[in-house]
């Protein structure tokens, strides 16, 4: 029950940081380099959180309920988190050297950094052998 339930913290905490990773990058200049990108405060971002929270709370909640194989999907889920932040990590140094805008996005590198920690972290929460307690017998 113990491990459950730091499986479930480990995932609200990477969740919280994708949403903060969303925020922050769209208070940096990142969000005025294309039309497309989210601003803060626009629907879009608020759209693009709802999904986040959604793709992370659903598998949590079938979890809880007592489908622990949802914990082998979470772990693929995990994964492409670590692949996503660290391709955005990549990402925004790249244009942070060619914008000239490297100290604005330091923060959006932060929670990414922060986030790879807490994803690899839930790996070995979630697949940590159980506690043994070894039985001396004085026979």
């Amino acid at each position: 029950m113990v491990n459950k339930k730091s499986v479930i913290v480990m995932t609200l905490i990477s969740a919280i940081l994708f949403c903060a990773l969303l925020v922050v990058s769209s208070l940096t200049p990142i969000s005025d380099l294309g039309q497309n990108a989210n601003k803060f405060g626009t629907v879009g971002m608020w759209l693009g959180m709802v999904m986040i929270l959604f793709c992370y709370l659903l598998p949590v909640i079938l979890f809880v309920a007592g489908i622990n194989a949802m914990k082998f999907v979470m772990a693929i889920l995990c994964g492409f988190g670590i692949l996503i932040f660290t391709t955005t990590i990549g990402a925004v140094i790249f244009l942070g050297f060619v914008q000239n805008m490297i100290l604005e996005i330091l923060v959006v590198v932060a929670i990414c950094l922060a986030a790879i920690i807490v994803n690899i972290s839930w790996f070995f929460v979630a697949y940590r052998s159980p506690k043994i307690k070894l039985v001396v017998s004085n026979n």
